[in-house]
């Protein structure tokens, strides 16, 4: 009934956790024939899938969907939205495996079969039929998904699968091999013998090049627009991926440049498609062009093969009573290979690699809060020189990159860990004409946990600089509580109490949680718990002593100015 394409049982063993951490085990799935030999150990290989089968009892509950009224239904009971749940986060799995625009999946739920199309905007689902009684249906739907092209299933043809028998596929093993000539990433002075030596790569990226090239995890050939050419990237697994199956589905990989033969990283995305909403490496080329410091490199970057979000074909152009999204593939590739922010070694360091990404100079840590308050520099000279807001500063956001610097009093090339101010997506033009003051995306934008007080109000307005220097503190504040010695006696809840908690105002709107309101409107101070002041016995209690009542006096102010 499916021509080439052979249905198997996938629900005995998960896959291997490198591909899977969850250890999910979908009931079944079709696969290619060709794929035979790799099929015969029961477990769900979702690199390989080309269409998903789940299979649920009869009870009306085990249906996912309702197909009645809307005043009869009870699509959201509990047990329909566990259910849901279930099946979102296999779809989500095949995405972040394989290299997508959409996946097909069929459902069995007793006698009734549905089938289902997953893209970035959410889910079409076809009404449930009997196939008993309509087994003409599902036998020519069988038929026809075998006579379909790999690209009409949902596979993207900008990107190649390798197999290990391709040239590529070794160049990649070949990459991934340490060199003596690799720089050890710590602060540091180099040596005569690495001065000598040039421009190198660091230990870090090729030891996380080779960590991507799991034998598990496929390894794929991207291709990635440069001007009126095509660049030609060599991938195995994303460093970083977003959780999800709805929105832009970013994965980060460090990529071997098919034509340079150099490490660099390549960002995989569905933007957001919709009038006034630039590219993300059109705001980089534009940052490039004026000079400001302490932000990616753009090599290449461009929407892929005119790729669209299918599922909500009727909003093409936003309407705030539509909840659907509009997304285009697309992807870009920067120079920079950075290290999350995580990987700090001290205090000062956190500091000064944050500032990189609001200072001008690296001044001496004493004198880290009076730069911090005059001398702007990434996010000062994208809103001063370039006129662009970043509009999600955020942990994710700065980044760690090491540099080789040279000193002129002591003759010397040093490493220096310096920060970048990445993830341009979210900006926006700081100065618009009037006729385009409306919303450019529907949903509050930027990351909850280091967002403002104000952006987290029930009416937050336009992000100002304030704001995004008020991330910049808690962006501090959080690495310094998860990662750097304080009184706090109970991380965790801190940590969930100040940045992941909200309220309900009586509108339904999400508002900013207690903790974070009571430290910047009322207090001044962060707080362990009741009356015990937040103290890392270090430089950092200077930081948040004189800044945390200067973002108070802010909000006095705003709301003087509101009354």
């Amino acid at each position: 009934l499916a021509g080439d394409l052979l249905m198997m049982c996938s629900s005995e063993k998960p896959d291997m956790k490198e591909v899977d951490e969850n250890g999910q085990k979908i009931d079944a799935a079709f696969f290619k024939e060709d794929d035979l030999p790799l099929l015969h150990d029961g477990r769900p290989r979702w690199a390989d899938q080309i269409i998903c089968v789940e299979f649920k009892r009869h009870e009306t509950n085990n249906d996912l969907f309702d197909d009645r009224d809307e005043e009869q239904a009870d699509a959201n009971s509990q047990a329909r939205k566990e259910a849901r749940g279930q099946i979102i986060t296999y779809a989500e799995q095949v995405f972040r495996v394989q290299q997508r625009t959409a996946l097909f999946m069929l459902l069995v739920v007793g006698r009734n079969f549905r089938v289902i199309r997953w893209d970035r905007s959410g889910a079409i689902v076809t009404r449930a039929l009997d196939y008993v009684e309509h087994s003409g249906v599902l036998c020519g739907l069988l038929w026809r998904m075998s006579l379909q092209s790999d690209e009409a299933l949902g596979v993207d043809p900008s990107a190649t699968r390798l197999r290990a028998e391709d040239t590529d596929y070794a160049e990649m093993d070949e990459a991934a091999k340490a060199l003596d000539s690799d720089l050890v990433t710590e602060e540091r002075v180099l040596t005569e013998a690495e001065v000598r030596a040039g421009v190198q790569v660091f230990k870090y990226v090729r030891e996380w090049f080779r960590l991507s090239l799991h034998p598990a995890w496929p390894r794929y050939r991207v291709e990635v627009p440069d001007g009126d050419k095509t660049r030609l990237l060599l991938i195995g697994q994303p460093l970083f991926y977003a959780h999800g199956m709805a929105g832009r589905g970013t994965r980060g990989y460090i990529a071997l440049d098919c034509s340079s033969k150099r490490f660099v990283w390549l960002k995989d995305a569905w933007r957001v498609h919709y009038d006034l909403v630039d590219q993300e490496g059109t705001i980089l080329a534009l940052l490039n062009d004026k000079h400001v410091r302490n932000v990616p490199t753009l090599l290449c970057h461009g929407d892929i093969r005119n790729q669209t979000t299918d599922t909500p074909r009727d909003t093409l152009n936003f309407r705030e009573e539509s909840p659907l999204r509009h997304h285009m593939h697309y992807r870009i590739v920067e120079r920079e290979v950075a290290m999350p922010l995580s990987e700090f070694q001290h205090g000062k360091q956190l500091v000064s690699i944050v500032l990189d990404a609001i200072v001008g100079m690296y001044a001496p840590f004493t004198n880290i809060l009076n730069t911090f308050l005059m001398d702007y520099v990434a996010h000062w000279d994208a809103h001063d020189n370039a006129g662009i807001m970043h509009r999600d500063v955020s942990g994710g956001n700065v980044l760690i990159y090491p540099r080789v610097e040279y000193d002129p009093d002591t003759n010397d090339m040093f490493i220096r860990w310096t920060g970048l101010l990445a993830d341009w997506e979210m900006s926006k033009p700081v100065w618009e004409k009037e006729e385009f003051l409306r919303p450019r995306q529907p949903p509050r934008t930027g990351t909850w946990q280091f967002l403002s007080v104000a952006m987290l109000s029930s009416e937050p307005g336009p992000i100002e600089v304030p704001d995004e220097m008020e991330s910049f503190l808690y962006i501090i504040l959080y690495h310094g509580l998860r990662y750097l010695k304080s009184n706090c006696t109970d991380v965790p809840s801190l940590l969930e109490g100040f940045f992941d908690a909200y309220n309900l105002d009586e509108n339904g709107v999400y508002t900013c949680g207690d903790a974070k309101a009571a430290a910047i409107e009322d207090k001044g101070q962060v707080q362990v718990r009741r009356g015990v002041q937040l103290v890392f016995d270090s430089p950092l209690d200077s930081i948040f002593k004189k800044l945390l009542p200067r973002f108070k006096a802010r909000y006095k102010v705003m709301e003087y100015e509101k009354s």
